[in-house]
């Protein structure tokens, strides 16, 4: 009989697991169809964004300016990370942790110093277990990190950058393509001349530069790590709530089979109690006859 109370309290505890799954499903969906409206203009704002930066690069082509061209010599780069304030939503943390360890990792090989902006709560827990250089951070919710923040992030970072306290600055977070895929992604941002992956074609400028020379690279550049900013902060929020949902369907699912394997057998074990009690009062019955 211990065993079927044992049974039936795993099947309490499963049966309340459940309804809390359920719920956190719920209450990502709901969130996440609120965001997917963004994510068709989103999509376009983030390549186009890479775009305009290409035009911009072409069109000043020679101007010497650092948020261009950079520093001769790099001890310091600024890594700003997106995460989750919390858990269960499958791999969007530990992804972006994972990808996190591997940069500090790469840059510690070369000599340089890190210093990190965590936006989210799961990224600020790994950088002070890490004992990491925490430059600021903030959860990642609307009240907490909203567009007046993300400006104040922004100007800050880039004055440090022109002031050559950083001399490279670099975002990492999930960039959300669908509800079934998300990929973690590191993205250097400044200077804009190491930023572009492929070779630009000579083909001149068609454009009339207004203002032109360093004031266009300077705004062209803070606008850029804005905009930026703004867009991963966006793509990981989708991406969170995209993960875990998907996580707590999962997780509802999987509960669901164990209760209906544990029922199995706790009927099992039920049917087997009350044969054995029935085989005892036979028995007992032909013990008095005889």
């Amino acid at each position: 009989m211990s065993n079927i109370r044992d049974l039936g309290r795993k099947i309490s505890s499963l049966q309340n697991m459940q309804k809390v799954t359920r719920a956190m499903n719920m209450i990502s969906s709901i969130k996440l169809r609120k965001l997917y409206a963004l994510q068709g203009a989103l999509e376009f704002f983030h390549t186009k964004t890479d775009e305009m930066k290409e035009d911009i690069i072409r069109c000043i082509n020679g101007v010497s300016h650092p948020a261009i061209e950079g520093y001769s010599r790099v001890t310091k780069v600024h890594l700003v990370i997106f995460t989750a304030d919390k858990g269960l939503c499958g791999t969007h943390n530990s992804s972006v942790i994972k990808e996190a360890e591997k940069f500090l990792s790469g840059q510690e090989e070369k000599g340089i110093q890190v210093e990190i902006s965590s936006i989210g709560n799961k990224g600020t827990g790994f950088c002070r277990r890490k004992e990491l250089d925490l430059y600021k951070s903030s959860e990642i919710a609307e009240k907490s990190f909203d567009t007046k923040a993300l400006r104040l992030l922004s100007d800050e970072i880039y004055q440090r950058f022109m002031q050559e306290e950083v001399q490279e600055v670099y975002i990492l977070g999930n960039i959300f393509y669908s509800a079934l895929q998300q990929e973690t992604e590191l993205k250097q941002v400044l200077p804009l001349l190491s930023t572009v992956e492929k070779a630009l074609p000579d083909e001149g400028c068609d454009m009339a530069i207004e203002p032109s020379g360093d004031s266009l690279a300077e705004k062209a550049s803070s606008l850029f790590l804005k905009y930026k900013l703004e867009s991963y902060l966006l793509n990981s929020l989708l991406s969170e709530h995209s993960a875990r949902m998907t996580a707590m369907e999962n997780a509802t699912n999987n509960s669901k089979d164990l209760i209906n394997k544990y029922m199995t057998i706790q009927n099992h074990a039920r049917q087997a109690a009350i044969t054995n009690e029935l085989i005892e009062i036979v028995s007992g019955k032909e013990a008095l006859k005889g």
